[in-house]
């Protein structure tokens, strides 16, 4: 057995943003229909405890950074992420309304797609996008996984010893629930703490990921159709040429409500994505500094840590190049296209394309765009700090 979503048998309308409505969904956090009193309840529920296991990390990191350092970066790790993770998940809900409606625009848009090669290229970025997103899904719940695992192994070793009520998250709650019998609820509840930083994690992640695919296929098929109408005529008819100018007007209105979209997608997505940037540096850094400090069955969780936020950051930088080239090859299929067989007017209007093409469209982040070149750039900031912090160490 397998999941549904593998099957080629699954709903393609389906695909549209699966991995962050299922994964909001799991929060509580619904976007296209009223949220109803239980689910706004587990919503809050959900935000506090992150809020809540935020504090009890931060608590723990400050009361041992002087005299335990190692385990003080074991509790601050997590926590970059985590606060990230809540600052993303306050920004979806505050944009909950705009969100939905660019969901159901861009569904409305690819549904109109739907003619030839079109199917199979739609199918192939809608499967790619959930795919890749539910593959990060799975790492991060294989990373929260591996903190439970490392408390278990900690208490079998040192089970001749009198017992640690500690958490799998390096955590300071109030000291009733470090005794039974609040115990295992706070064991449990510090260790949901971690699914909820994966499921606020990835549904974000994942909805700047498929919204950069979904506009990279709208772009496409917008080429597809550009070639189409400027094919090689000789001597066209001014009824031709009437025909061309205004077949030409709807894909330069389709250029622009794909430029629209994504400006809108920016104004939500601007600050989510530069602190998700920030804070990746920050982690990768100390989850390597953590694998060169640590030994034994710790350097397994930290490989799995650095490599879930790694490729987290390589889909942002993945999803933002390709619909960067996409739409620069619009402007390269006018441009190679017949334009010189036809009129002064149908000219006149490829140039303008050509032009708007010249400016690649792009998610604009404070002082960077999502990109591969940022991603190596990124890396090598990381491997600045790892090195800075082995001379001091």
């Amino acid at each position: 057995m397998y999941p549904k979503y593998l099957s080629k048998d699954y709903p393609l309308e389906k695909h549209l943003f699966f991995v962050t409505r299922y994964s909001f969904g799991l929060l509580g956090l619904h976007f296209e229909r009223l949220p109803s009193i239980w689910s706004t309840c587990w919503l809050i529920f959900n935000f506090v405890n992150l809020l809540h296991c935020c504090q009890a990390e931060f608590s723990f990191g400050w009361s041992y950074i002087h005299t335990s350092p190692l385990d003080a970066m074991d509790a601050f790790c997590p926590l970059a992420c985590s606060l990230t993770t809540l600052y993303k998940m306050a920004c979806m809900w505050s944009s909950r309304v705009e969100v939905a409606s660019l969901i159901q625009r861009i569904r409305q848009l690819t549904e109109q797609q739907t003619e030839g090669k079109r199917t199979d290229l739609k199918s192939g970025y809608y499967r790619l996008a959930t795919l890749l997103c539910m593959l990060i899904f799975t790492l991060g719940s294989i990373n929260t996984a591996a903190f439970v695992l490392r408390s278990f192994w900690e208490m079998w070793m040192h089970r001749h010893l009198p017992f640690k009520y500690d958490m799998p998250f390096r955590m300071i709650f109030p000291a009733i629930f470090h005794r039974m019998p609040l115990y295992p609820l706070a064991y449990l509840y510090s260790t949901w703490s971690g699914q909820v930083t994966v499921y606020a994690f990835v549904a974000t992640d994942g909805f700047f990921f498929s919204f950069t695919l979904y506009m990279t296929f709208l772009l496409k098929a917008l080429r597809m159709d550009l070639q189409r109408i400027l094919q090689a005529v000789k001597n066209p008819t001014p009824l031709e040429c009437e025909i061309c100018c205004e077949q030409l007007r709807i894909i330069i209105d389709r250029h622009n409500d794909i430029v629209g979209i994504v400006q809108r997608f920016s104004v939500i997505m601007a600050a989510p994505t530069f602190a998700q940037f920030l804070s990746a540096s920050l982690v990768i850094a100390t989850s390597v500094i953590d694998i060169l400090l640590f030994s034994g069955l710790n350097i397994i969780r930290y490989v799995v840590y650095a490599s879930t936020v790694s490729a987290c950051l390589l889909l942002y930088c993945y999803g933002g190049t390709e619909m960067s080239l996409a739409s620069m090859d619009l402007g390269e299929a006018a441009y190679n296209s017949h334009w010189y067989m036809w009129n002064r007017e149908v000219r006149q209007r490829i140039f303008l394309l050509i032009m708007r093409a010249q400016r690649p469209i792009t998610v604009r982040v404070p002082f960077f765009v999502p990109s591969l070149p940022v991603f190596t750039s990124v890396i090598k900031f990381t491997g600045s700090i790892v090195a800075l912090a082995k001379t001091i160490l």
